[in-house]
């Protein structure tokens, strides 16, 4: 038994031919300026809106569900710019509550430097009624403690907000507080400082020059 192939037949590309060239013609006219006013305002204009309605029809469905992918779209476009301001407020607030910190440490050393020049610099006394233990001039031990008190808390602040607080407070009391503290931590501060308000501490006390 002899099995033979058979061949396949060519497709018809042929008959395609006049279709694509009818579509391609229609297509020409649609698009076409002058052709389209013919259509739709000319004797085929019911035609063309008979044709028209249809589509519309037919294309309502897929219309309603890219609305929706838009509007899904821009929810979560809003959501995320929701989250993006909570982030910021919350941002925000933190900033407020150091700044609020900063500000109550402020007043905490311009009361302390207020208390320490009134101590420096006491009233006068009468001759013969001064107190040798303590002369004019000299701040009593509580100060003293208070100095270093407040020497202690800028050494542990860093250098860049010791130098912010300082900046609002006399220059003397600066001085008299710097003198208290290691030259490390009294030399990063003064590195920290505006050169002039620097320049104004070292010329109160010549030895916080490095």
């Amino acid at each position: 038994m002899i099995v033979t192939r058979r061949r396949r037949k060519p497709f018809p590309w042929r008959r395609l031919l006049l279709p694509v060239i009818a579509i391609a013609l229609v297509i020409f006219a649609v698009v076409w300026g002058p052709s389209r006013n013919v259509i739709t305002a000319g004797p085929l204009a019911p035609l063309w809106q008979n044709i028209g309605s249809r589509f519309q029809m037919i294309a309502t469905p897929f219309h309603f569900a890219a609305q929706n992918q838009v509007i899904t779209d821009r929810n979560k476009q809003i959501a995320q710019l929701q989250t993006q301001v909570a982030q910021l407020q919350a941002q925000s607030a933190d900033k407020d509550k150091k700044i609020s910190s900063l500000n109550a440490t402020i007043g905490q050393m311009q009361q302390q430097a207020a208390n320490a020049s009134a101590a420096v610099s006491p009233p006068p006394v009468a001759a013969g009624s001064a107190n040798p233990a303590n002369p004019a001039g000299a701040p009593a031990a509580g100060d003293t403690t208070e100095l270093r008190r407040t020497a202690q808390l800028w050494a542990n602040m860093q250098p860049e907000n010791a130098a912010k607080v300082m900046q609002k407070l006399p220059v003397p009391y600066v001085a008299q507080v710097l003198a208290l503290m290691s030259p490390d931590d009294a030399g990063a501060i003064l590195d920290a400082l505006p050169a002039a308000f620097a320049a104004q501490l070292t010329q109160e006390n010549p030895g916080l020059k490095r």
